[in-house]
């Protein structure tokens, strides 16, 4: 589960970003997670309750309860692109650096993203099917 986690956060490279900054705000606030497959199999509610994501300009933030779990930023945004694309690279822990590809699309106040785990493809469609390397992410935007 935390492979998705060390998705969502990222380390911004300054010489080489391609963020649209319009849409990067689309993604600021809190967020909680509200499912999760990876494998063809879903995360049990009770496990996500505790989790949440905040997104800070480039930066975002995963924590379990209090605990930070994943730190990192976005490095490309593209709402063009069919799905739109998102990329991220992660900066701690054993896969540091490296950048996860990712689609995404927003309903409301729901976020939806799907990520390849680091070195694998972008995924073409939002699912988190067994064998694929791709994680499916429901998430949605805490109330103030």
């Amino acid at each position: 589960m935390w492979i998705i986690a060390a998705a969502l956060l990222i380390g911004l490279d300054d010489k080489k970003t391609d963020v649209d900054a319009a849409e990067l705000k689309k993604f600021a606030g809190k967020w909680s997670v509200t499912a999760q497959e990876h494998g063809g199999k879903k995360a049990p509610a009770k496990q996500l309750a505790s989790l949440a994501l905040t997104i800070d300009g480039a930066g975002c933030t995963l924590k379990d309860g209090d605990e930070v779990r994943e730190e990192s930023e976005v490095v490309a945004l593209d709402p063009k692109a069919k799905p739109a694309a998102i990329d991220l690279k992660i900066t701690g822990g054993d896969d540091k650096g490296k950048v996860v590809k990712a689609i995404y699309k927003f309903d409301g106040d729901k976020l939806t993203l799907c990520l390849a785990e680091p070195g694998k493809d972008r995924p073409k469609g939002f699912a988190g099917q067994s064998g694929t390397g791709h994680t499916l992410l429901e998430l949605a935007r805490k109330k103030k």
